[in-house]
Parts: C-alpha cells; sequence; structure tokens
C-alpha cells in the first residue's frame, strides 16, 4: 500500500493521459507533501501559503485532493482526505493593457533594433514577434517558447495547449507573420522565438522593455490583453481565445472590466 504522496502521484498518473509539463507538476508537488496524512497536506499548504499567491496554492491543493480521493476510490489507500486547510486568496481587480499600449509596446522595440543578443538574435526583432504573437496566439510562455515554423499554417498558427492537452488554431496578423519569418529566418533550431535566448533573460528583457515603454505589467499581460481585446469586439469569446475548459474563468481572472465597458455588469441608473 502506497505511504507517501510521491507514490500515489505515481500510480494517478500511470492510468491518465497527460502533458509532460502537467505530469512534472504533479509529481513536483507530491514531493513536496511526504508522507499521505492530513497533517503533512496541511503543513505543506501553510508553508506554501507563506511564499506564493494564493492562486497557485489553491491550485496545488485541488491537484493533490484529485490524487488522493483517486487512490482512496481506487482502493489504493484506506484513509480519505479530511479536515484539509482550506486558502483564501485576495484578486486584485485584472489589468490589461489597452490597444494603445499594445502598439506603445510593439512601436518602441525599433529603439533596440540595433542590439544583439548572444545567441545572435536581434533584440527588437525578438520583441517583435514575442509581443504580436503572444498577443495574438493567446499561449502561454512555455508553449510560445516552444513554437517552431512547422506550427506556422498559412496564416494561422497551430499548436496543442502543454497544459490541457487541446488542439488549438489561432489567426495571425500580416505582421506577425512577418515578424515571426525574421526570426525564422535566423533560427539556429526551428524555434520562432525559443533560440533567442532561455527565461530567465527572456523575462529580463521583457521587463525592461516595459521601462522603455513606462508601462506596467509583465509579459502574462500579452495573454489576458488580447483576451480582453477580444471581448471588447466579439462578446463571449475571450474563452475561447484561451483554450479555457473551465466556465468562467476568463471573466474572473483574465478580463480588464474596465476596458469591457459596454458589456460589463452595470445597474441600471437611478437618477438622471
Amino acid at each position: 500500500m502506497p505511504t507517501t504522496f510521491s507514490e500515489l502521484a505515481d500510480a494517478y498518473l500511470s492510468q491518465r493521459i497527460v502533458s509532460d509539463v502537467y505530469a512534472a507538476n504533479v509529481r513536483r508537488i507530491a514531493g513536496r507533501c511526504g508522507a499521505v496524512s492530513n497533517s503533512s497536506l496541511n503543513g505543506f499548504i501553510q508553508r506554501r501559503a507563506a511564499e506564493r499567491k494564493g492562486t497557485t496554492v489553491r491550485s496545488e491543493r485541488s491537484i493533490m485532493l484529485s490524487v488522493w480521493r483517486w487512490a482512496f476510490d481506487q482502493g489504493l489507500i484506506d484513509v480519505s482526505p479530511r479536515g484539509i486547510a482550506k486558502v483564501k486568496g485576495r484578486r486584485a481587480p485584472t489589468q490589461a493593457w489597452t490597444p494603445e499600449q499594445m502598439k506603445r509596446l510593439v512601436d518602441l522595440c525599433c529603439a533596440v533594433d540595433h542590439e544583439r543578443l548572444r545567441g545572435g538574435a536581434r533584440l527588437g526583432q525578438l520583441l517583435r514577434a514575442w509581443i504580436l504573437l503572444g498577443y495574438e496566439s493567446g499561449s502561454r510562455f512555455g508553449d510560445l517558447w516552444r513554437f517552431t515554423g512547422d506550427n506556422l499554417n498559412g496564416d494561422a498558427i497551430q499548436w496543442t495547449q502543454s497544459k490541457t492537452g487541446d488542439g488549438i488554431t489561432r489567426l495571425l496578423s500580416r505582421a506577425c507573420l512577418k515578424a515571426c519569418q525574421v526570426m525564422l529566418e535566423h533560427s539556429t533550431d526551428g524555434r520562432i522565438l525559443g533560440w533567442a535566448c532561455r527565461k530567465r533573460q527572456a523575462m529580463r528583457l521583457f521587463h525592461e522593455h516595459l521601462d522603455r515603454c513606462g508601462l506596467p505589467g509583465s509579459s502574462k499581460w500579452l495573454r489576458r490583453s488580447g483576451a480582453t481585446h477580444i471581448e471588447i469586439n466579439e462578446p463571449g469569446k475571450a474563452k475561447l481565445h484561451l483554450g479555457h475548459r473551465t466556465p468562467g474563468l476568463a471573466e474572473s481572472n483574465y478580463l480588464d472590466w474596465s476596458q469591457i465597458r459596454k458589456h460589463a455588469p452595470r445597474t441600471p441608473a437611478l437618477l438622471d
């Protein structure tokens, strides 16, 4: 009979078809939880709550409870999860860049077109392709950095989401396609962006570009900005753009309602 969360995770994953990224995440979390017991999982939750945001801790808690409940239902262990601490979180309203701010991000890439990275990529070309492709595809960073020329199909990009395993197709603008082709002409391994630099350097370069533009946020705002602008023009389509399965997730976590004024919930005016 399994005695650790790591053992439960291995058994759980052996019965499921999931992405390598998801499997690695489950094993990573399970490895930190130790022996299967309420006190071990609660201790893990308490430690993580002191280190990470509530949304992250809630997600990790949910994953471990799914693994534990599955093991109990399968008869692998005789103790069900009870008395597991809940994680309360406080979320600030979602913010995204406006279309004008997005254009500024792209326009100011020319300021660093002359700079070259160690791998040979021009910084301005990398940033331009990153911003346009991240915004128009709505992809997460991991998928974005793995895109190759093979993912391009005419005026669209197609891929399988690492997080969900779902197939995605997104139409791209001519400007985005051109930026991608420029990067591919110099690519050393066939990837559109990922050949230029590793994630840590990429995050630093993006933050420097935001400072250059005088804008708040991070590269994660590309995804939420694209979703927000789609929702403005096509109400109800943000969920599709993001590739979400969970109803309401886009509305609660990804849309900047200060921009979606026409469709934001609003009480009728009582006074003129």
